[in-house]
Formats: C-alpha cells, structure tokens, sequence
C-alpha cells in the first residue's frame, strides 16, 4: 500500500450494481492533469469499460488491489464541476441511477469505446511456423480483440492466442474511439514569403507542375492560407513542397452546425408601455435579493421574446451567459432566426434534431466559451454553461419540459436549480401560465409579471363557440361547421391564411363494426388501431408499437362487411378540404409529415412565406409559431382533448385553445377563431372562448385542491412491466406493501396496485402505483429503497420498473 490520490469513476455500464463510483489508481504522470468530468478508460473485471472521473480523494493508503486508470481520453473535462453536481441533484430529485443522470447531460456523440487489440510482434523470435498459420495472418490484419478472434475461429482458438501472448508473439494495444470524432480540415499555409513561392513555382514548371500551380495559389491566396482539398492537390503534391520547406499543413477543427437561414439584423422595436413596465419590474428583480424567478404571463402576441432579449442584453453586459428553452423543436427555427438577426453567432442551439456531430460541436463551441446564448429544446437545459446568468423558459406550460424516459426530469425545475445555484435570473413565460408556476407566485416562490395587451395594440381575436349538436340537427353531417366553411372561403379569398387544429394525427382513431360494436386492437397492445392513409389505400396502425394490418371491411369477429372508420384525425381533415375545395393549397404538420429532418423547418417556411392557404396541425401549431397571415383559428373538435383520462385535462384544454386562438390576427389582420364542441357550456372552453384566465384559473385551482391533486401536493408513478401479467402486477403489489410498510402514512399516500391506463404495450403488461405527498423529501428515502428493492429482483425476473417523480400524468 502506498500514500496517494485516487480517483473515483462512473463505469458506463447499466444496472443498480453499477449505481456507484468505482475506484481506480492515478499514475503520478495523470495526477498531473487528471481532473473530474474527463472520460477515461479502465479495466473493469475482464473487460474495458469507458467511465467518467467523478471525483478525487486523498487516501493515506492505496492498495495494490486497486487497479489504475489505463487512459485518459481528454485533455480538458468534457462535463463541469457543475453538471457534476446537477447529475447527484438529478439522481436525488428523481430517484435515477447516476449512469442515467450523466447520460442525459452529456450528448451520447461524446461515448467511447475501448477495446483491447490484439496486435503480432514483427520481429525474429516470432518461429515460421506460426507465421504461416492462418489465424496469425488473420490477427495481423485484422488486430481484433479476444472476442471477435473466438466468433470467427471458435473456442479452439483461445488456448492458441493465450500460448502465443505468454510467448509474447501477441501484444495487447488498447484502442479508445469516440462514438463522434471532431471534425477538421487541412489548411496549407507558406513558410516563406509570396516572391519566394513565386520563383519556386517558376523554377517547376516543367518537372513538378502541380506543384508550381499550388504554389502560385498560395502566393495570391486572400487570406495567406489555403483549404486543402485533396481532389485538387494530391496527397504526394503537398508533402514534397512540405518536405523542402515551402509551406506547412495545419490541422484546424470545424463546425459541422450550419445556420439555414442567417436573418438580417435589425433594429430593435420601440417596447410598448407594458412591455416597458414588465422589462423595468424584471431587472428590480435581479437586483433585489429574492425573487429571482419571475412568471412573465403575456397573452399571444404580447411581445414576450422581445422582452426575453432585452433580459438577455442585460446578461450579457454583465458578462454572462444565458440558456433559452423552447418546448417544441418546431419552435426553434422561428426563435434561432429572431435570436441571429439580434445576436449573430454568439448563440448555440442544441436539440435532438442535431446530427450526432452538429450536436457535439455544438456542445464544444459552449464548453469552450465561444457562444454565450443557448438555444433549444429540453435538453439544453443542461448546456455546459460556466457562467450562467439568465434562464428563459419560454412557453412553461406545454408538458413535453417532462421527460419520458428515466431520468423523469422536468426541464423547468432543472432550470431553476441552476439559476438558484449560479444566482441567476429565471423567466417562464407563458400565455397560460400552468398551476404550478402561479401557484409558485402564491408561496412568495416567484414573481408574477403581466403582459395585458398585444405588442401591435391589436384586440386579441373574437372567439365564436359553434354547438356541433345544432349542425348535425340541421343534418350538416361535414367535419366542418357551415360558419367555419365560410370563414375559411372568405379568408383564402381575402389572400390570408387559415389554421386548422386537430389534436389526433392519423386518418380516424378506431375502425367500428356497426353490426356488432367491436373494434380492431392491435395484438401486442390494448389499444385500437389508428387508420392512416397509404399510397396503396387506407392502413392500420399501432401508435404504440407500430404494428401494422391492412384496412378491411369486413368484422373478424360477426364476419359482416359492416366495418367503418370512427373518427376523425389531421389526414381526414386534409382530404375534406381537397374535396370541398381543390385549389386550395393545404400543409399538414403532425408526427406523421415531420418525421424527417429537415420537413419541419421547411412546413414551417413554407406556410410563413404564402406557399399555402391553410395549415392543418396538432399541437405542435399551437407552441408560439408566429405567422402574420393567419386571419382564421379553426378548432374543429374541442372535445377530443377534455375526454382524455388524465387529471390535467381541463388545464391542457383551455391552454391548447387559448395558444392556438392566439396564432389568428398578430398582424395588421383581425382575427377570428371559430371553436367546434360538442360542450360549449364547459368552463374550460367557455374561458378561452372569452381570454379569461383569471376564471379558469379560480374553478381549476378548487377542483385541484378539493382532490388533492398538484400543484397542491405532488405525484409519483411506479409502473411494472411484464410479459406474464401476474409478475407485472406481482411487483407492483410488493411496492405497494413495503411502503404501506416502511413509509409515514402522514407524510405519504399510497393508492392501491392496478393495470395502467393501457394494460398491455409491446406484450408488456403494466401494473401501477400512485403516490401522493406533499415534499419529496420526507419520503425520499422510503420511496427510493422500495423501488430499487422491487426493481432488482424484477431485473431477475425479466421484468421492468420505472419510477416517475413529479409525474405530470397518471396511467
């Protein structure tokens, strides 16, 4: 044993035997340099396993038993000591492993592989005879590890490699390979001046011609310098002008991020009096020792960004750095090209858009310092900003800030724990703010800031209820209302456009026999298949799963042809138009047209630039988009969203109408949205038909707190998933009884075990908890000890668990 530093890692492997630093020796060369959040290389039982240095501790005594680190991929730390400590924030707040917690700050372009080649030693001692022998010859090319030489020669190889390696004819070499490697290009620069290249090119002329040539663009090259491209000037060309000294080759590292569209700078807008009181309210706030989180409630159109950017000059006159969320990708193109034509390129964006490589430069250009404004998604909130001195959460309300998969994080609550931690601003905007964010300005939390009236002095646009009851008593039996069949005319004829809202992609949601009632499920999951159009005709599809079955009329069940469409989605929708009204130039965007890179941008562009009359979308059309040239808003089924099982409906409800009513009339054109329901006297509907967030914001918060639902108190969901339903609900019993065991029955409340929402996904049967309670602290402990008790032996049996914290639904 001997005095030293050790280093504890996080070994990138799965599993809650590997939720735990391992230690590993430092050589006296590392220690130099070592520092935590580099990735390293280390032997972990008999294998190579890339990690993370988590931290460095003094030990008086280092065992002989602790192996040492075998390379060290960075030469700086990849992740901060602050991201360090948000992933132990994140692993407490969420109940998720520390492998789980790094995996979502760090990008995944930044994994890498280690492998121990195998590698023949070319020297005499190695006999010709086992020079000759196949397998030899095979490792000399190939330099494969243990594993690939066993699969393509078999067990029988391993005592022949192992024999020779004791006879050193084969060496072991560590390979490290990133998942993404930097990008660089060759840049050729003289090492002498532009008379010199010049008379060197002349006396070449007729040997090395090629030579000459390069040399003669070099002496009149811009810049002094110039891009190799090898298809222009060969490999042989440049390292003989190299060798006799005319000039150098420069390895420099580039972006692979584009800008799509670089928007002119412009001047800033004169801010309207509200726009100047909430800005000045704002900046008392980040002087004043409390409040530094403020809910900007601005009705659509109010100007909220502009005041984003004025907060964000401020932050960087200080000399500091800010990150921006956006709920939606499908926001980020509008948003990036605002932010450019104000900041240049000075800001980054993340998002999972990215290529693997965009993403990791990206991630560089912040780490490095060269950009001080992130942009993006939920996963930005997790840039490497070192000087963070402003969040903006824009749109807070929109519930894709949750993530779905483990860690459950919600974005909005990272973002304030790393502004409560840097000392920094925190701005949620919203049209709608959620109840947890007004309920934040009830506790003394935050600081509500209002925006009453748009930027452009325009009256927010009339709202029209239309009863869908009263069109099918005048036998009007069309997916549209006759008031909204002749607003849409009136606008396409006016040369202003039209939105159309739907939230179900998809042609119809179901297929129904009416001779017998019974529906098409899809076979792996309990779920009715969605009809979607095909260039073949009409298909099944599984939205869970993604299975898929022709469309048929006849039932499999009675075997009558009496099988039909039920329903209606986006596709159904863009059909009724094309029929109606064939002219018109129609753009759908939902799941379905967004799917490849690019499309969204270039809907988005489309629709903003007139190169369509009418935009049919979900809820992505709903998220802050701003088209000037939208007069009508139509809603063509309001109900579709109150009907979901979910204790956030009513709230969803009034928020998706409210933003989508407010795409209308931001322009010098006064808009109008007509909403079609079946409920019109619902209290939701009714308060976003009139602006009215104060009215259902009272009825809400009532029903919330009369039944305990957040912000009043906060939710978890334990959910068991098995392909033998007695294991799923097996597990989720067992989690029921160890905390109805260990728990405070004061601090906690724990509803009994059931199927979920859907019982069965991909063959998977799911079984689930609910937890209620108030602080999460107080049952912390006794949550998590369950979990992990009753998610290990589920591992050994196959199965799955999951643990969502702060749950924003049930089921």
């Amino acid at each position: 044993m001997s005095d030293g530093t050790v280093a504890q890692v996080i070994v990138e492997s799965p599993g809650l035997f590997m939720d735990k630093p391992f230690d590993y020796r430092i050589t006296p060369e590392q220690l130099r340099f070592l520092r935590p959040g580099m990735r390293v290389v280390v032997p972990f039982r008999k294998d190579v396993k890339p990690a993370i240095v988590w931290r460095l501790h003094h030990v008086d005594a280092v065992s002989e038993k602790i192996r040492p680190i075998i390379s060290v991929v960075d030469e700086s730390p990849i992740l901060t000591e602050e991201q360090l400590s948000l992933a132990q924030w994140l692993c407490d707040r969420y109940a998720c492993t520390i492998q789980d917690a790094l995996g979502a700050i760090l990008p995944g372009a930044f994994r890498v592989r280690g492998r121990m080649r195998m590698v023949v030693v070319d020297d005499d001692s190695v006999p010709d005879d086992v020079r000759s022998t196949r397998l030899w010859q095979w490792i000399a090319a190939q330099r494969p590890d243990e594993a690939q030489v066993m699969q393509a020669f078999g067990d029988k190889a391993r005592h022949q490699v192992r024999g020779w390696m004791d006879a050193v004819y084969l060496r072991q070499e560590l390979d490290v390979r990133e998942r993404v490697q930097q990008a660089t290009k060759s840049f050729l620069l003289p090492c002498v001046g532009p008379d010199e290249l010049l008379a060197e090119a002349a006396v070449r002329d007729r040997r090395a011609a090629k030579q000459a040539e390069l040399l003669r663009a070099l002496a009149e090259a811009e810049q002094g310098e110039l891009l190799w491209s090898r298809s222009t000037y060969p490999g042989s060309t440049v390292q003989s002008l190299v060798r006799d000294g005319l000039l150098r080759i420069e390895e420099r590292t580039i972006s692979r991020f584009t800008w799509d569209d670089k928007a002119i700078p412009s001047t800033p807008p004169v801010l309207t009096e509200a726009q100047e009181r909430a800005l000045q309210q704002i900046r008392l706030s980040r002087r004043a020792n409390g409040h530094k989180t403020v809910v900007l409630h601005g009705v659509t159109g109010s100007g909220k960004t502009e005041i984003y950017m004025r907060a964000i000059e401020d932050t960087l006159e200080q000399g500091m750095q800010v990150i921006v969320l956006v709920p939606e990708i499908a926001l980020t193109p509008q948003m990036v090209g605002r932010f450019y034509a104000r900041f240049g390129e000075r800001i980054a964006v993340l998002h999972s858009a990215l290529t693997p490589g965009e993403r990791r430069d990206e991630w560089m250009r912040i780490l490095e310092g060269r950009a001080d404004i992130v942009i993006g998604a939920r996963s930005a909130v997790f840039a490497p900003i070192q000087n963070l001195g402003l969040v903006v959460v824009d749109e807070e309300h929109e519930p894709s800030y949750k993530q779905d998969e483990s860690p459950h994080y919600d974005a909005r609550e990272v973002a304030l724990e790393r502004a409560a931690n840097a000392g920094a601003m925190a701005i949620l905007g919203s049209a709608t703010p959620s109840l947890w964010a007004i309920r934040m300005s009830e506790t003394g939390r935050a600081k509500i800031v209002s925006l009453p009236t748009r930027a452009n002095r325009k009256a927010l646009p009339t709202v029209e209820l239309i009863d869908m009851r009263n069109e099918l008593r005048s036998r009007n039996k069309s997916l549209f209302s006759a008031r909204l069949q002749e607003e849409m005319a009136r606008t396409v004829e006016m040369g202003k456009q039209v939105v159309l809202f739907l939230n179900r992609r998809g042609y119809a949601n179901s297929m129904l026999c009416r001779a017998c009632g019974e529906s098409v499920h899809c076979p792996n999951c309990d779920i009715s298949l969605t009809v979607h159009k095909s260039a073949a005709g009409h298909v099944l599809i599984c939205h869970y799963c993604g299975f898929q079955q022709p469309y048929q009329d006849v039932c499999g069940f009675c075997h009558e042809p009496a099988m039909r469409a039920f329903g209606i989605g986006t596709e159904q929708i863009e059909e009724a138009i094309h029929r109606m009204w064939p002219s018109y130039r129609v753009l759908r965007m939902d799941v379905d047209t967004t799917r490849k890179k690019g499309s969204l941008k270039r809907i988005v562009d489309d629709f903003e630039h007139g190169r369509a009359d009418i935009l049919i979308g979900t809820q992505m059309i709903a998220k802050g988009l701003d088209f000037p040239n939208v007069r009508l808003v139509g809603v063509v089924a309001a109900d579709t969203m109150l009907s979901v099982p979910d204790y956030r409906a009513h709230e969803r409800t009034f928020q998706l109408l409210t933003q989508v009513a407010g795409r209308a009339g931001r322009a010098d054109t006064e808009g109008l949205t007509i909403i079609q329901t079946y409920r019109p006297e619902h209290f939701s509907i009714q308060a976003a038909a009139k602006h009215d967030f104060a009215a259902f914001y009272r009825e809400e918060r009532e029903q919330r707190e009369f039944f305990a639902y957040p912000p009043f108190c906060e939710l978890a969901v334990f959910v068991a998933t098995h392909t033998e339903e007695k294991l799923a609900k097996g597990a989720a019993m067992r989690f029921e009884r160890e905390l109805r065991r260990t728990a405070d029955g004061n601090a906690l409340s724990v509803l009994p075990a059931v199927p979920s929402g859907i019982r069965r996904i991909e063959n998977q049967y799911r079984f689930q908890v609910v937890l209620k309670y108030e602080h999460w602290q107080d049952v912390q402990q006794s949550v998590t000890a369950a979990y992990r008790l009753v998610k290990e032996r589920m591992n050994r049996l196959g199965g799955t668990c999951r643990l969502d914290v702060n749950a924003q639904r049930i089921g």
